[in-house]
């Protein structure tokens, strides 16, 4: 859950009251496509990330004969990640996912992990004034569009039925992306505002997560130090889903959106960007029936990134 680039992973429950052996109820994946902040260096970089979201789920049947369900999740990711520039209005980004997945429930209890599904983007500068030291406002604007590559595994089962399709390494479909991200500055203070959309299509089990949309907006404070620059900031995260599709019908208990407050701190010294997210709900709503809920819980994101080939540093910051 983001987890585009974060991006949004709609969310699942089933329920079976037949087969009262676990619950199949959790929330949404980790997306991944986001960046962070980072200089505008005209240069190629890697870097690593690590992410975790937490959710809680639940069953509640009102009944004598039937024994409610819970269930705690936890979807944590370690991304490879990096940026070739072409030239200087064309960059090119990939995300290559690990994902590890517990589901810790009143009666199942599963944990999965593995290479989940890698994305490609080419992002277009279409703006970047920082060159021109004389304008008082800096401002920059990126367009990024790419695929989601179907190499995680999305078949695996426990006790003879397939795991919530939520909870696979991938979704076995190839998507389509569309991203971006504008950042202004005056002086120290700006503004960062992203945005990303993934078409799903079917995969070959004819199972189509629903498209999903993600929007963040945050302020930034810029301070720069003798050794190191430090740039805390603090804004909003909103993700939404449609319903996913099982051939031509439409599941229950799919899709929604949430909003979380972010804060986080980024650090820069020399080539190397370290970067802290927290993100906090303040307003979810997922589309659940009468019996089953669900509440997403606090996200968090810690990544370490190295400019490898710097030509020329300028003096401005926008996200990659």
């Amino acid at each position: 859950m983001k987890k585009l680039i974060y991006f949004i992973m709609p969310l699942i429950i089933v329920i079976n009251s037949h087969h009262a052996n676990g619950c199949d109820v959790c929330g949404c994946k980790l997306g991944g496509l986001y960046f962070g902040i980072m200089p505008q260096f005209d240069s190629h970089f890697i870097g690593i990330r690590y992410s975790s979201a937490f959710f809680n789920a639940a069953i509640r049947y009102n009944s004598e004969y039937l024994e409610d369900e819970t269930s705690d999740d936890t979807y944590r990711r370690i991304d490879i990640m990096g940026r070739y520039s072409i030239n200087e209005k064309l960059k090119l980004n990939f995300i290559l996912p690990y994902l590890s997945n517990d589901m810790n429930g009143s009666h199942q209890n599963i944990r999965a992990n593995g290479i989940g599904d890698p994305m490609v983007l080419l992002y277009y500068q279409a703006i970047n004034n920082s060159v021109n030291n004389e304008d008082k406002v800096k401002h920059a604007l990126l367009l990024g569009g790419g695929l989601k590559l179907p190499l995680g595994r999305f078949d695996s089962e426990d006790q003879g039925e397939i795991i919530n399709r939520n909870f696979q390494m991938g979704s076995g479909s190839l998507d389509y992306l569309l991203s971006a991200n504008y950042t202004i500055r005056r002086n120290a203070m700006g503004l960062n505002s992203e945005t990303s959309y993934k078409i799903n299509s079917r995969n070959k089990d004819q199972y189509r997560f629903g498209n999903q949309f993600n929007f963040s907006s945050y302020f930034f404070y810029w301070q720069e130090f003798k050794a190191v620059t430090i740039l805390p900031y603090a804004g909003v995260y909103f993700e939404q889903a449609n319903k996913h599709q099982n051939h031509s019908t439409e599941e229950i208990n799919t899709g929604g959106h949430a909003t979380f407050a972010t804060f986080g701190a980024q650090a820069f010294k020399g080539n190397m960007t370290i970067n802290c997210l927290y993100q906090v709900p303040i307003a979810q709503q997922f589309n659940s029936d009468a019996l089953s809920q669900i509440e997403a819980g606090n996200r968090f994101s810690v990544s370490v990134m190295w400019n490898i080939q710097k030509k020329k540093d300028k003096v401005f910051a926008s996200v990659n």
